[in-house]
């Protein structure tokens, strides 16, 4: 690619100001490893309800912030950073949805839950245990979407919080480790929402629970720098940084 690489994140505005993407370009030695990353705000109330989330995910929305990226930023591929933003409506919905953003903004594109489904078959994982931060019927489709793409769950926990402000609070290590302990098994364990600031947390996590964790801005950051060709750096990727 010509110049130097960028990558653009499209990243739901529902309240809290310390999501990680927003100075991930300010962290020691992150511009050593990884393009500049510019983030571009789709304003949303961070509710995990269906109707919301389906409103949200919407082609033309994203694409209207995604122009601004692309045409100002000088970004060279897109991701739709929000999980439930882009499986809500279907696998085949998120594969429209990652299509006509690309057509739309004229650079590869793609979303977390897509970057989920990726990852998990790049890793060769068929079975996962899922720690849902999303209401049952929000994670009923996760689940759906999940198994649409060939990947089962056996352990399951649903934290039932309505709004992504709640997904932010939570302790993320915490949880993580009980359900780790709640649910024993060798499966990968998934942590949805981009919502949650894992990637300084992530290799913690790992250690804590004695197996591989995945977690949305992981597999995001992964996804992005797939397009755009490169690799990153083991601190954020883990065994993702390992498999192209």
């Amino acid at each position: 690619m010509q110049g130097n690489p960028r990558l653009g994140i499209l990243l739901p505005e529902d309240g809290p100001p310390d999501y990680e993407w927003y100075e991930l370009n300010e962290r020691h030695g992150f511009g050593d490893t990884l393009p500049a990353i510019e983030v571009g705000k789709v304003f949303s109330d961070g509710h995990h309800e269906h109707l919301a989330l389906m409103s949200l995910g919407a082609t033309e929305r994203l694409a209207a912030v995604g122009e601004g990226l692309v045409k100002g930023g000088g970004v060279q591929a897109v991701v739709w950073a929000c999980t439930s933003g882009s499986f809500i409506g279907g696998l085949e919905w998120a594969f429209a949805q990652s299509r006509e953003l690309s057509q739309w903004l004229g650079v590869p594109a793609t979303s977390t839950a897509l970057a989920f489904r990726d990852a998990l078959a790049a890793l060769a994982c068929r079975r996962v245990d899922l720690l849902s931060p999303y209401p049952p019927e929000v994670t009923e489709q996760l689940m759906t979407f999940l198994s649409d793409s060939h990947v089962g769950v056996d352990g399951l926990q649903v934290l039932d919080y309505p709004y992504a402000a709640d997904s932010h609070r939570l302790d993320i290590a915490a949880a993580v480790r009980d359900f780790a302990k709640r649910y024993p098994s060798d499966n990968p364990i998934l942590v949805p929402d981009t919502a949650i600031n894992t990637l300084e947390r992530v290799g913690a996590m790992n250690r804590e629970a004695g197996r591989m964790v995945l977690t949305a801005n992981q597999v995001s950051l992964w996804a992005g720098l797939r397009l755009l060709g490169r690799s990153g750096p083991p601190r954020y990727l883990q065994a993702l940084a390992e498999v192209a």
